[in-house]
């Protein structure tokens, strides 16, 4: 073989070298590319799984407080219901002695013919129950004699008289009751609306000495 033939196959031979030892190069580079995205790919999958644990946990959470919340409110409504309750049987109790009272009242008009006796009874009977109903912050609504209020009063009749005042409660027709500022019912009226006067009325009337000229 001659001299020049084996200088090519030995640059032929290194140039394979030079390629295969580029290739491995970057075989090697590709498996630490694939090696990092694969960490990578781990980790997220590690975080994606965190987040699905914390997302369970928040979602566990959640529904202990919403049954934590439905159990308060069917508490509440219990509790307020036997608040109720205790103010409803309180306030019978208070009504009780007037209930025995207007039995006492009834039996006595039974035997008796005494009609001031009885009227007595009844008037005892209704003193007590206001008493009671004012001791519980009921009070009657004042009406007669006071300037119409459309918060307080329902007119249910209006008279023209220049006796009263305009806009005046003249005449209560059934009494209205309030609880502290809380308006029960309004108390049933007749308001005042004074007379109009008539356009000649606004002008003087003539004198006697005018008149007496006049005549001359």
């Amino acid at each position: 073989m001659s001299e020049g033939k084996r200088v090519s196959y030995k640059n032929k031979y290194l140039e394979a070298q030079k390629e295969l030892s580029l290739k491995e190069e970057m075989i090697k580079k590709l498996k630490e590319e694939l090696s990092s995205l694969k960490n990578k790919f781990e980790e997220v999958k590690r975080e994606a799984e965190a987040s699905d644990k914390e997302a369970e946990e928040y979602l566990d959470h959640l529904k202990r407080l919403k049954a934590e919340f439905e159990n308060y409110k069917k508490r509440m409504v219990k509790e307020r219901q036997q608040i109720v309750n205790w103010a409803i049987e309180d306030l019978i109790k208070e009504f009780l002695p007037v209930l025995d009272d207007l039995e006492r009242a009834i039996d006595s008009a039974k035997v008796s013919q005494d009609f001031s006796s009885l009227l007595e009874g009844i008037k005892m009977v209704y003193d007590h129950f206001r008493q009671i109903l004012k001791k519980k912050g009921i009070e009657e609504i004042s009406a007669e004699g006071e300037e119409f209020d459309p918060h307080l009063h329902e007119a249910i009749m209006r008279i023209e008289s220049d006796e009263h005042p305009d806009n005046i409660v003249v005449e209560e027709m059934r009494k209205g009751y309030k609880f502290k500022d809380k308006v029960l019912r309004p108390a049933m009226v007749k308001v005042n609306k004074r007379k109009k006067t008539s356009p000649d009325s606004d002008f003087p009337e003539p004198s006697q000495g005018k008149e007496e000229g006049s005549e001359s």
